[in-house]
């Protein structure tokens, strides 16, 4: 269904979808080529090698999908989540602005999210492991349980923000360590920072 309705909107020129739910929907390399999608549900889909690029997310939910190789490059989400969901290591979502949006309990193991903008957003149970946080901008971010190992925060600025509920070992960042002042930490993350640090605790 969810595909029909996409080469309908192309054929029409009217790019864009309203207020629908798709459930177990299977879509393959398909290009949505900045469509706008407000007040949707994917529940139970599936998107191999889908190119989401400049689309625009308002208000909608991405539950329990699987997101293979996809790409989220120049995308804009506002007041959408994502749950329970798989993204594959080779998705990306370069450039893109997440806005008033909620990730949970979904995986993003490799994902890139380079030169992303997060506002008053929020990551919650997710697994981030090996991910690329390359020149992001953090505005008011609420982390909670959330498995950062040997992410890569290169040129990210984390002043001020609360990682003391998640797994931070082996994070990696700039030669002159700036990006790891002012972050907030639990008194055992410090033992990960002073590895990082090369500082031996005796």
């Amino acid at each position: 269904m969810l595909e029909y309705d996409i080469k309908n909107c192309f054929e029409l020129s009217e790019l864009y979808l309203n207020d629908k739910t798709y459930c177990d929907d299977r879509l393959s390399e398909i290009d949505f080529d900045g469509m706008e999608f407000s007040k949707i549900c994917f529940d139970g889909c599936t998107f191999l090698q889908c190119d989401f690029s400049k689309c625009r997310f308002y208000d909608c939910k991405m539950i329990n999908c699987h997101f293979y190789d996809c790409n989220f490059s120049h995308i804009y989400m506002k007041k959408s989540n994502m749950i329970d969901s798989i993204c594959s290591k080779n998705t990306v979502w370069l450039s893109s602005h997440i806005k008033q949006s909620k990730l949970i309990q979904s995986s993003f193991v490799y994902n890139n999210f380079s030169n992303t903008l997060w506002e008053k957003s929020s990551i919650e149970n997710c697994n981030m492991k090996c991910a690329f946080f390359h020149k992001v901008i953090f505005k008011k971010i609420e982390l909670d349980n959330v498995n950062f190992q040997k992410a890569d925060f290169f040129q990210t600025f984390l002043k001020e923000i609360d990682f003391s509920t998640c797994d931070i070992e082996a994070i990696m960042v700039s030669d002159t360590y700036k990006e790891l002042e002012g972050m907030k930490i639990n008194a055992q993350q410090a033992v990960d920072i002073a590895k990082i640090l090369e500082i031996e605790i005796v």
